[in-house]
């Protein structure tokens, strides 16, 4: 069984998931190689039996940078299976993802790992890392039955329930916020050192710094990498600058 494990991975989440679930896949004789979308990926598709698609859950959608890289990478007559990372609750589910991708999708596994937003704009609790540390052994657990039940051809659906009722209100209220985030995003340039981490971290590559200035264009994909990992957290929300003593950052699963 060869198998292609594409992710992207905004904040770290589903980055240390894919690898994690890869390390395991291998474990079970699988013969897998991971992508990681964000990048230049190019493969023959006939060269693999399954493809995993992993991604985190943005305000119950599929991140448009995975929608396009999926439509580009794989033929539509191919099944998926989906590993979805969510800090809540995933009130994405089967359904809509199977909409969103224009895809049947043969598994579809939830992983909850932690909150990685809290700004201006959405306050949301961060766990500290300590914290977080406890739920590691169990995600792992998690994780390693999936890779079982993906080695074993097990097709199982999960997270159907009434949450999904929900995450149709979740998507209709932040459908726009989601393709508009870039234009609430600014730099705050008594803050900024002009690094320029931002630009090159970006997944979509829609930071420009031209004269120390700073445009963000509307290829963004609402990841808050730019947010999070500043050095001197000078990327504003809606033009408000972002104490870090109340809004945390979130620079990865385990630091």
């Amino acid at each position: 069984m060869n198998i292609a494990c594409l992710y992207f991975s905004g904040t770290g989440n589903t980055k240390w998931l894919s690898e994690t679930l890869y390390e395991n896949l291998r474990a079970e004789g699988v013969d897998v190689t991971l992508f990681d979308l964000e990048k230049e990926v190019h493969f023959d598709h006939h060269d693999y039996d399954k493809f995993i698609v992993a991604h985190p859950v943005y305000g119950a959608t599929v991140p448009r940078l995975v929608i396009e890289k999926v439509d580009d990478l794989i033929p539509g007559n191919r099944k998926l299976i989906i590993v979805a990372t969510y800090g809540f609750v995933n009130a994405l589910g089967y359904y809509a993802e199977k909409n969103m991708l224009g895809r049947k999708i043969k598994a579809y596994f939830n992983v909850k790992m932690f909150n990685d937003v809290c700004t201006p704009g959405f306050r949301s609790p961060v766990k500290p890392v300590e914290k977080r540390l406890k739920s590691k052994t169990n995600i792992e657990r998690k994780i390693a039955r999936i890779a079982h039940d993906i080695a074993a051809n097990k097709n199982r659906i999960q997270g159907i329930g009434p949450q999904l009722l929900i995450g149709i209100r979740i998507r209709k209220a932040v459908r726009e916020g989601l393709h508009t985030y870039y234009q609430t995003l600014g730099v705050d340039l008594n803050r900024c050192t002009h690094c320029g981490l931002c630009v090159r971290k970006c997944p979509t590559h829609s930071i420009e710094e031209t004269d120390g200035n700073f445009v963000f264009d509307a290829t963004c994909t609402a990841c808050t990498r730019c947010y999070n990992q500043c050095p001197e957290q000078a990327i504003t929300i809606k033009g408000k600058y972002a104490d870090p003593e109340i809004y945390t950052r979130y620079t990865g699963p385990w630091k």
